[in-house]
């Protein structure tokens, strides 16, 4: 990756905004394959800057990169699969501010394209529920099933998992997950994505998608926690 070409400094422009520019490139062309030249006249960052952004990401498994060999010097290309949308995706929401959509628009991408109505006012709990019913359907199990697997499981406890109305334990989401034959970090990530974003974890100001995720059910399950309690004390 050789540094060539500098653009002009952008007083905007930050880590993390950059990274939201490089990864609009991407959503906009999942599966496509870019050359670095390529990508620098798509989000106009300096070389150094851009690839900078690209080992993030691709350290982060986000994005791949494949070096062709079969050119002097040798050149890398790099694209989204179609796989991690989700995770690119939960990393732009993070980075979503308003001069983020300026600098976007101003390289003629589209956030809102980008993000496909990823975010959407479901609660995290009814997101959750909903990947977890989506993968039990895939592996083929009844509910029943999946509780005689797990033994400190019920049926009637995990319809109410499915259903929205009660959370899971971390260990017991990972259980489900093992069952399932799904990652359980998938499940979370995609959960919090999915769903409206949680104001106490925005407040925390926490980048890392898995942690954030983390978070973002462990606030929720307190909030379940309390209304049942309430609930019993009427």
């Amino acid at each position: 990756m050789k540094v060539t070409k500098q653009v002009a400094t952008d007083e905007r422009l930050s880590w993390n905004r950059n990274g939201g520019i490089v990864l609009v490139a991407f959503l906009e062309r999942v599966g496509v394959e870019h050359s670095v030249a390529r990508l620098v006249e798509l989000a106009r960052l300096t070389n150094i800057d851009l690839i900078k952004q690209l080992r993030r990401f691709t350290e982060a498994r986000v994005i791949d990169r494949r070096t062709d060999l079969d050119v002097v010097p040798a050149a890398d290309h790099f694209w989204l699969p179609i796989e991690r949308v989700d995770r690119a995706r939960a990393r732009l929401q993070q980075a979503d501010d308003a001069d983020l959509r300026e600098l976007v628009a101003e390289r003629g991408l589209d956030i809102d394209r980008a993000l496909g109505g990823f975010s959407t006012q479901q609660p995290y709990p009814v997101a959750l529920g909903k990947a977890l019913r989506d993968a039990r359907i895939a592996r083929g199990t009844s509910q029943a099933e999946v509780a005689r697997m797990a033994s400190t499981l019920s049926s009637a406890a995990l319809s109410t998992f499915e259903n929205g109305h009660a959370l899971p334990t971390l260990i017991t989401l990972a259980e489900l997950a093992h069952i399932y034959g799904v990652d359980a970090t998938e499940l979370i990530v995609g959960a919090a994505c999915r769903s409206k974003p949680d104001k106490q974890v925005l407040a925390l100001r926490v980048a890392e998608p898995t942690f954030r995720a983390v978070l973002t059910h462990q606030f929720a399950a307190r909030r379940v926690r309390d209304l049942a309690r309430k609930k019993a004390q009427r």
